[in-house]
């Protein structure tokens, strides 16, 4: 069992430290938004760049993919490198996001705890209060 002060030192720590942290995950969030990210397809004929907001920014074809292909297999290289593109920008963000608030057990174990007793406390006044 733990120490109860030793937990509520853990968890006043916890909590003091969640702006900094936040601020943190905020502007690592925002610089993946205004960051961009390419993507190109195999033959190196459609090139896609995208905003990590998942905006597409530019799609780019050689003069080559637009003579020689036929319009379906063009189609389905720049429906491809977009999603190529947007998975990236997606994953930028998912990577600037991640790991960055408490996904700890115990904490979140202690919050429930605390949580928990201040319901209890409440429920008791509320009985005090009725009574």
């Amino acid at each position: 069992m733990t120490n109860p002060d030793q937990s509520m030192d853990d968890l006043r720590r916890a909590i003091d430290d969640y702006p900094r942290r936040l601020a943190e995950t905020t502007a690592r969030a925002h610089a993946a938004a205004r960051a961009t990210v390419t993507a190109r397809d195999e033959s190196g004929q459609v090139t896609v760049t995208a905003s990590g907001q998942g905006d597409i920014l530019s799609v780019r074809v050689t003069g080559h993919a637009l003579h020689d292909g036929d319009p379906h297999t063009l189609a389905t290289r720049i429906t491809t490198t977009v999603n190529a593109a947007l998975s990236q920008a997606e994953a930028t963000l998912a990577e600037a996001t991640t790991g960055t608030l408490p996904d700890d057990t115990e904490t979140t174990a202690r919050l429930d705890a605390f949580e928990q007793r201040i319901d209890a406390a409440i429920n008791r006044l509320d009985r005090l209060l009725d009574d």
